[in-house]
Order: structure tokens, then sequence, then C-alpha cells
């Protein structure tokens, strides 16, 4: 395949945007991680953002790839927090993504917005007083592929 490049670049650049924002660190201060999180100083997170990869499409041209399409979910995740820091996470990613644009080295970039707005609360199984609030949505980036 004549044009093939390495698709995390865009995995990369859209964790480092959210792992470069001090605002974004003082609300969410357990991190950001890709798919579940860790521990954050030796301890369970409790206040975090995760990202994951929901879809993926890429359009074949002639020799290769001539965009792809992604689709991430970008959420807050915080113990028994209020919901308004959990808003104030949520606002957080729009001001940094939406119609926001990466800086990719060997894509033509197109677009990132948010396609769909995520809220709810999970309740332990064992001890109801545990809430986890999420909060974020899922957000669309497209990119072109240079010939």
């Amino acid at each position: 395949m004549q044009n093939a490049i390495d698709s995390a670049q865009i995995e990369d650049a859209l964790l480092a945007v959210l792992l470069n924002d001090t605002v974004l660190q003082s609300i969410c201060p357990d991190g950001v991680w890709w798919d579940v999180a860790g521990e954050a100083g030796g301890k369970p997170a409790r206040r975090y953002v995760v990202v994951a990869l929901l879809t993926h499409a890429d359009e074949p041209v002639f020799g290769g790839r001539g965009a792809e399409d992604y689709t991430f979910l970008v959420k807050a995740v915080m113990l028994n927090a209020s919901s308004v820091d959990s808003r104030a996470a949520a606002q957080r990613f729009d001001e940094l993504l939406d119609d926001e644009v990466l800086t990719l080295p060997d894509y033509v970039f197109g677009a990132m917005f948010r396609e769909q707005r995520i809220r709810y609360v999970e309740t332990d199984a064992e001890n109801p007083a545990i809430r986890w609030l999420h909060r974020g949505g899922h957000y669309r980036v497209q990119v072109g592929i240079p010939t």
C-alpha cells in the first residue's frame, strides 16, 4: 500500500490535547486514560478522563486509503462527585475538542466535532451509596491522507 500511515497518530494527537490542558487536569486530577483507568499516585483513580475508540472507517482509493473517519468516546468519570464537577469536565471537552484542529504530521486534517452527548450515573451493585458520574461525548475526527 503506497500511503500506509500509522493511524495511532490520531489517537496520540487527541490524547495530547487532553493530557496537556491544565484546566482539565484540575477538574480530573487522576489523569487521562485509554479505555480504562488505572491507579493515580498509588491509589485507584476517582476523578479521571477515559478515551476509547468506538468506531473507525477507512475510505479506500486506488492504491491505499484516501481518508479515515473515527468516533471516540471522551468522558469524565467521577466517584461521588457533584454534577457541577462533571458538567465542568464535559464543558472543557467541548472547548478543547469541538470544532478544533489536531496537529497531524502525515494527515490532512478534516474536522473534529461532538456527535453525541453522554451523561449517566453508575451505582455500585453492592453499595448504592457509591455512585460514579459519567459525562462527556462521542467526538468524531475526520482526516484525509495525502497521495
